[in-house]
């Protein structure tokens, strides 16, 4: 089918600019739909705007709000100037000022001049996202802000109150703030910013106070009273805040509502666009990136780096590579700002023991670059995995913290541990030499207390260790007695066949064998072959299902010891999107395996390293093995009865018909599983 084009992007943000510039560069035919201004949020209403506001307050130039705002708009003006629709286009695509809504998967409306409908082999989906707001009785709509309509105010204003603190109420509070304007902080959480270090808030909270900033946190907005925003504090008491305007910054909410999705048939959950590790919607050539993606990180350069990543898979398909396991960096811009990169301690405590890892903290005040510049108080705080020395979390609390950010995203990115941290040499003196003297303190305590730290590793993973001894010993005695007697795998399956075919014991043994045979990888069909020609189909089908039920359970616990460490780590959330899948529809998943002969041990780890739950694994692989298992034992038990010196006489004597009825089950069982699978899809 011949398409208009190769790719159409739609939504001009943050995401844009990396993925329409290169495809269009690599001589791909892109189009780039944008209903709003070109830029998107971050050129027109947070990114450029804010940080210009920041710059602006910092440079004690401007009396009062009303003159920083006219300045701010004209500094964004070269920015917007920079990205016309004439500009763009001049990068070799073409720019399609309308809203987009899918026809069908590969089709957009856009009420474009002539062109209604626009087609692409494949669509690139970054419409960002909007401003939350907030419905408060008794408020005039005339005085709600946003982070939309703040930059745009032409007159001054004397009283402001900021809902919810954070990336943009914070940001905004301080600068506004600072031309003269009362300004009061109203954040429902009883911290600040509470996804940040308890350090981070407190500190911030202390210089907004110097500011005569008043900050309310664990309080609740209730209503308005004769321009008097009236909340409750956190001990339940009614606080009057006189308002001229009210500024809301509770976030942002995906851009999607107007795209028509269910039209192309792709997935979404409310409000965000389902994707998988390359950013796949369940329409494998359509991809959505940035704001408008679920579970993703409401970042500029989150956007990019996911844009980068389809560039990437789009240009060369095999081997595809996911970006959305990067580390990502944060800052917020504060006139001090604070820089962070990975989890929190309170996020670490929810994935880690806490004993698990340890923290240290340095103040600027051992920095000697600091003692002479007068500015100590800051500081570097570092979260270490326990012994390892990986680095889990970093925070800077400084005027530049985003400078000193990208050591420890490059080290939690390639796994360099603060030993290697530790031996690297630092200019002096510089601020970032804090950076190794905070590795500095790790590595000196976890040497000075080593036989703890040893004690400790061995104790917390005492069960993984025991069980690869136990695993150890099982496979070197399996391996030695082979050796020792010179026999091969054939010969020992042989020798186990005719022993078990004459044997009182056998299908007691068979049992046992085929439910602990995932230690020494003894193939699992092979013992399902056998048990037809051992004991005909009947008794071949009652020995095998036990046996493989028992089987599976003893590797889905061996999975589950293995993998409990990776899956609740601090690296979980990179098979969360997996595991969430999993979760949904546990039995259907596992009993989709089994239909489709998925490999049958490894089917059985990856549920028990991926916890799913024990009822539904073992009724769905008692169930989904049935198929399977009459299949292989309806083929072997046309060798029933025979006595083997070597696999090559059961072709002496075969039951055809039995044969042909395992092929046509085994028809039946594929058939019925991709019917199911549609089934299930389309649910």
């Amino acid at each position: 089918m011949k398409y208009d084009y190769d790719i159409i992007v739609v939504g001009a943000g943050s995401g844009w600019l990396t993925v329409a510039f290169w495809l269009a560069a690599a001589g791909k035919k892109v189009a780039l739909v944008e209903g709003g201004p070109i830029g998107g949020d971050c050129t027109n209403f947070w990114c450029i705007p804010s940080k210009a506001l920041i710059d602006v307050a910092k440079s004690g130039q401007y009396s009062s709000l009303k003159k920083a705002l006219k300045e701010v708009r004209k500094r964004r003006q070269v920015i917007q100037d920079e990205e016309t629709v004439e500009k763009v286009e001049s990068h070799g695509l073409k720019v399609i000022q309308w809203y987009a809504s899918f026809v069908d998967e590969h089709t957009l409306h856009t009420e474009w001049q002539d062109h209604v409908h626009i087609s692409a082999e494949k669509i690139i989906l970054a419409t960002g996202s909007h401003a939350m707001t907030l419905s408060i009785p008794g408020v005039s709509p005339e005085d709600i802000l946003t982070n939309e309509t703040i930059f745009e105010q032409t007159e001054d204003i004397e009283n402001i109150v900021v809902i919810w603190g954070w990336y943009i109420g914070s940001e905004l509070a301080e600068s506004i703030a600072t031309f003269w304007v009362k300004t009061r902080l109203v954040q429902r959480n009883t911290r600040l910013i509470p996804r940040e270090e308890v350090e981070s808030s407190e500190l911030l909270r202390e210089i907004f106070e110097s500011k005569e900033i008043e900050v309310y946190t664990g309080a609740h907005v209730e209503r308005t009273e004769k321009k008097k925003l009236i909340i409750t504090n956190d001990q339940d008491k009614e606080v009057s805040l006189p308002y001229d305007k009210i500024l809301i910054a509770l976030g942002r909410i995906p851009n999607v509502e107007k795209l028509a999705l269910e039209k192309a048939g792709i997935e979404y959950d409310v409000k965000w666009i389902v994707v998988d590790a390359y950013n796949r919607t369940n329409k494998k050539h359509i991809f959505a990136i940035g704001d408008c993606v679920k579970g993703n990180f409401q970042f500029t350069h989150w956007a990019n780096n996911e844009g980068r990543g389809v560039i990437r898979n789009i240009l060369v398909p095999f081997p595809k590579s996911s970006v959305r396991s990067a580390t990502l960096p944060g800052v917020l811009y504060t006139h001090l700002e604070v820089a962070r990169v990975g989890r929190a301690h309170k996020e670490l405590c929810e994935r880690h023991d806490p004993e698990e890892f340890v923290s240290k903290i340095m103040y600027f005040e051992s920095n000697d670059r600091s003692k002479v510049t007068n500015d100590t108080q800051w500081f570097v705080k570092v979260h270490f995995k326990r012994l390892s020395g990986r680095i889990l979390w970093a925070t800077v609390f400084w005027k530049w913290a985003g400078e000193m950010l990208s050591p420890f995203t490059l080290a939690m990115d390639n796994n360099i541990s603060a030993y290697k941290i530790a031996k690297t040499i630092q200019a002096y003196p510089t601020k970032s030499d804090l950076i190794k003297r905070v590795c500095d303190q790790f590595v000196v305590g976890t040497i000075s207390n080593i036989k703890s730290e040893i004690s400790f590793f061995l104790k917390d993973n005492i069960l993984q260790i025991g069980t690869a001894i136990l695993w150890g010993v099982i496979m070197i005695s399996f391996l030695s007695y082979k050796g020792a007697h010179g026999l091969s795998f054939e010969d020992m399956a042989l020798s186990l066949y005719n022993f078990l075919w004459v044997g009182v014991w056998g299908p007691i043994l068979y049992i046992l064998i085929y439910a602990i045979r995932p230690v020494i990888l003894f193939p699992g069909t092979f013992m399902t072959f056998m048990s037809g020609a051992l004991f005909g189909f009947v008794g071949g089908m009652i020995y095998t299902l036990v046996g493989a039920t028992f089987s599976a359970l003893f590797a889905y616990f061996l999975g589950g010891v293995f993998g409990k460490k990776l899956l609740s780590g601090d690296q979980a959330w990179i098979i969360g999107s997996l595991k969430s899948k999993v979760d949904k529809e546990p039995f259907v998943s596992v009993l989709m395996t089994r239909l489709l002969f998925f490999p049958y041990d490894i089917t059985n780890y990856a549920c028990g390293f991926l916890k799913v739950k024990i009822k539904s694994f073992t009724l769905a692989t008692f169930l989904g093995i049935i198929p399977g298992s009459a299949v292989f034992i309806l083929a072997w038990a046309a060798f029933h009865n025979q006595t083997l010196t070597s696999f090559s006489d059961a072709l002496k004597d075969i039951d055809i018909t039995l044969l042909y009825y395992a092929a046509g089950l085994f028809v039946i069982t594929i058939g019925f599983a991709k019917v199911l699978k549609k089934v299930m899809a389309e649910k």
